[in-house]
């Protein structure tokens, strides 16, 4: 990915912020890809970018924006990041941002969504049974079934292998659950050891919630990684 050929066929006037202009922008803005998961958080300080590809995050401090009319372009040694407000799909959850976000980290290409999901969630919608469709971006083992359950503070469900119970707190939109408590069988196969870990693992981060276009339940963790859930039939 060349940006300077991105940069120069994108945008046809370019202006930098001052840093008064990037002091007001409080709010961090947020981009996430996947294969492999990725997450870019951009502040006025720092552009932070996390991946499986990178043992440690990679840290730079936050350059003067290209602005045009595209969108908005970040420079630095390690990092480059095009933002282009052009409507974006995750491709795994099916939600939709308002940004499609091109980054180069060392190099390397890599390509997501970036802004607010544009589809938000009522607290009251988590309520009631869920069957888990896929868990950090793969579909459950098969022959396992992974199932939450959210009703009045409290949540309960089946990893596929154990269940699983605690309370959760909702506040505008992001859920935090447990510290839960589980049972100790023992799960066949590494591939459902594998599934119990990552979906506790989410369970156990805070997670934001959003519907997808599909009408499922997106529960989303720090680094981008998701749970997508199903109601369950007859779920109130």
């Amino acid at each position: 990915m060349h940006f300077s050929t991105i940069a120069a066929a994108g945008l046809l006037t370019l202006a930098a912020f001052t840093p008064g202009e990037a002091n007001a922008q409080a709010a961090p803005y947020k981009a996430l890809g996947t294969e492999p998961f990725w997450a870019l958080t951009i502040t006025p300080r720092t552009i932070r970018f996390e991946s499986p590809n990178f043992r440690t995050p990679v840290t730079v401090a936050t350059p003067r924006v290209i602005h045009g009319f595209a969108g908005e372009i970040y420079q630095t040694k390690r990092i480059k990041v095009n933002i282009i407000h052009k409507r974006c799909s995750d491709g795994m959850s099916d939600r939709t941002y308002p940004d499609t976000v091109q980054v180069s980290v060392d190099g390397r290409a890599y390509s997501g969504c970036g802004g607010a999901p544009a589809v938000a969630v009522p607290d009251s919608v988590v309520d009631g049974n869920w069957r888990v469709q896929t868990v950090a971006g793969r579909s459950v083992v098969r022959g396992t079934t992974v199932t939450v359950n959210f009703e009045r503070g409290r949540v309960s469900g089946n990893t596929g292998c154990n269940s699983f119970n605690g309370r959760f707190t909702l506040d505008r939109g992001r859920l935090d659950a447990g510290p839960l408590a589980t049972t100790k069988r023992a799960c066949m196969g590494r591939a459902q050891n594998a599934q119990e870990r990552d979906v506790l693992a989410l369970l156990g981060e805070r997670l934001s919630v959003s519907r997808n276009r599909a009408g499922r339940l997106v529960l989303t963790g720090a680094r981008g990684r998701t749970l997508v859930l199903a109601p369950e039939p007859g779920r109130r």
